[in-house]
């Protein structure tokens, strides 16, 4: 009987580690699977959120390649080295039958472990735009994975697949509450059309500005709608101080610093406006919410700018620049949507569009396909076939 062990390594960003996670919730529901173990990079989020999970994790000493002439690009090919024969020597004990790589430099050393060692590897590319990690390991994949149609011909795989599979989501994605429970679970009334503003789990300072410049006018709209504003943590206490009393105060504004679970967020909102990170846009296309993106200009390769280019280009998003960003052009562009309804059903039905909702499911059956090729061949291999 095949029994299944994975590696799975990504990470730097939530968009590198979530998708990975959502294929080992997806996974640990498999009655062949053995063993799951995360690698990633130590002190990084990826840490935190795989013990979060309760999965088993191993830390490398790893960074990213130093993009400038410095100390630290000389030294960073040994250190990568030493990376990798680390990675070499957890994958020898651990014995996976297949690793999955979803991006950033975390996950290179495992990945190239995994080919010094013959073991089947897929990467996952979660982005339009494809990172330097996935192209320049794309070559020796077995599988490759992309997240968005536009990273699918950046990918060359030399022998494996290449599949557009969408971006892995957790399963609280996947059953959201209807609009009128999601409501109900915020405070929100379920008759006004809603706004949702979130920056991350982090927040984001440019969007928190443009908005409480807008609110004066958002809610002093007729028909009125009413606005969830999620901040951040570090950002609650300065938008709370610089922010119009009465817009504070108003019973249709809803100043949130995090949400445990923002599907339920997603689920209540006709409109977000939010960064464009691959599983932002993402989970948006699976809850079908339109969105307007702010892409974050300093993101890696421009990555999210990316993103929400692909999406607007497919209807299911507007697009403003971070540059161009103002109280004024974010009001207008909010209203230019809510207040034309068929403008508004077009644009969920676009988003909906691109939503993949079976993507960890998917992906998570690939993995096992590979995992059991590798078996069955290396019990040939043993009894001489």
């Amino acid at each position: 009987m095949v029994k299944h062990r994975f590696v799975l390594t990504g990470g730097g960003t939530g968009g590198h580690i979530y998708p990975a996670l959502a294929v080992a919730e997806q996974l640990k529901d498999d009655p062949d699977l053995e063993a799951i173990l995360y690698i990633g990079a130590k002190g990084h989020l990826e840490e935190k959120l795989a013990a979060e999970r309760g999965l088993d994790f191993l830390a490398l000493e790893v960074s990213g390649l130093p993009r400038k002439l410095s100390a630290k690009l000389l030294s960073w090919p040994f250190q990568f080295t030493a990376s990798v024969f680390d990675a070499r020597r957890i994958l020898l004990d651990f014995a996976p039958s297949a690793v999955l790589g979803t991006g950033g430099y975390a996950s290179a050393p495992a990945l190239v472990a995994a080919s010094m060692l013959g073991i089947p590897y897929a990467i996952h590319e979660p982005d339009a735009h494809p990172g330097l990690v996935n192209r320049m390991l794309s070559g020796g994949a077995s599988l490759v994975s992309c997240g968005m149609q536009g990273a699918h011909s950046r990918l060359k795989p030399k022998h494996g697949r290449i599949i557009v599979n969408g971006n892995p989501v957790g399963k609280s994605f996947l059953g959201p509450l209807k609009r009128d429970a999601a409501c109900a679970v915020l405070g929100l009334r379920s008759d006004l059309k809603t706004v949702l503003v979130t920056g991350g789990s982090q927040g984001a300072r440019a969007l928190n500005d443009a908005v409480i410049g807008a609110l004066p006018k958002l809610l002093d709209v007729d028909p009125p709608i009413q606005v969830i504003h999620q901040v951040g943590s570090k950002n609650i206490h300065e938008c709370k101080e610089t922010m119009d009393p009465l817009c504070l105060n108003n019973s249709r504004y809803f100043l949130r610093d995090y949400f445990d679970d923002l599907a339920v967020a997603y689920a209540a909102s006709d409109l977000a406006i939010c960064r464009a990170g691959a599983m932002t846009v993402s989970e948006l296309s699976v809850m079908g919410t339109p969105a307007i993106f702010i892409p974050y200009p300093f993101a890696a390769a421009d990555h999210q700018t990316h993103n929400a280019r692909y999406m607007a280009s497919k209807g299911a998003a507007q697009l403003i620049a971070q540059s161009q960003l103002t109280s004024d052009l974010l009001f207008k562009e909010i209203m230019d949507i809510l207040s034309n309804d068929e403008k508004l059903r077009q644009m969920r039905k676009a988003m909906s569009g691109e939503g993949k909702a079976q993507a960890a499911r998917d992906l998570s059956s690939q993995l096992k396909e590979l995992s059991t090729a590798f078996q069955i061949r290396q019990n040939k291999e043993k009894v001489g076939v």
